[in-house]
């Protein structure tokens, strides 16, 4: 996945909104490797991805629904952010240890 920005982590946060707290995991899960799929092709085509875009995450989330911006940041908005960074701090750097807590209903596993 391409550099990161705190839009790409408030777009992902507000498509896993509109999920299941269930489905959020497999969700991030799909868009992360969208992302890298994006950032491979882009990496030796120096193009867009059709479907995944140009590596970022915010470009692999182009083809999702995202939940408007809601006037005030809810518990929930709050997990579902903690959520996606922790994710991503997973996936690269590891690390980084939130334990055994629960972010919206999901338990985390190592």
């Amino acid at each position: 996945m391409r550099g990161l920005q705190l839009a790409d982590l408030e777009l992902a946060t507000r498509a896993l909104l509109l999920l299941p707290a269930s489905d959020r995991a497999p969700a991030l899960d799909r868009m992360l490797e969208a992302a890298r799929r994006g950032a491979a092709h882009h990496a030796i085509t120096g193009t867009a991805h059709p479907a995944y875009g140009t590596g970022t995450l915010m470009s692999a989330l182009s083809r999702v629904s995202i939940a408007p911006r809601p006037p005030v940041l809810t518990r929930d908005y709050l997990h579902c952010l903690a959520f996606v960074a922790i994710t991503i701090a997973d996936a690269t750097d590891h690390t980084f240890d939130i334990g055994d807590g629960t972010l919206s209903g999901l338990q985390r596993t190592p």
